[in-house]
């Protein structure tokens, strides 16, 4: 069965459209950076080791401007509460005390990679 279609009307602005475009600090990057970061997030979330879950809920994403343009940080604030060390930190280095694999926040910048070539 046959849909009756709406009519659509663009009215489009060439300088608004190179503006959003050429910025690359602009809204369009904005856009992407909270993209990626939240992709990126996720896929830590989804690695992170749990013995408390306190780490991966409180991981979140924040998105800046330093001297190249934006960056994007996907951090988790927690820390040890004896030693006021980050839990991330531990977590994500190269030789951790704790053999089983938990690395997550490496591994999930993989993810990115794999949404752009789909």
């Amino acid at each position: 069965m046959a849909r009756a279609s709406r009519e659509v009307v663009i009215e489009w602005d060439s300088r608004e459209v190179e503006r959003f475009t050429s910025n690359p600090n602009g809204d369009l990057a904005l856009q992407l950076f909270r993209r990626l970061a939240d992709i990126v997030l996720l896929g830590a979330k989804r690695r992170a080791l749990v013995r408390t879950g306190e780490m991966r809920n409180e991981m979140t994403t924040r998105i800046m401007t330093d001297e190249q343009g934006l960056c994007a940080d996907v951090i988790s604030p927690v820390t040890n509460p004896k030693t006021g060390f980050p839990y991330a930190v531990m977590h994500e280095r190269r030789k951790p005390k704790d053999r089983r694999p938990h690395r997550s926040l490496a591994p999930a910048l993989n993810d990115i990679r794999k949404i752009l070539t789909k």
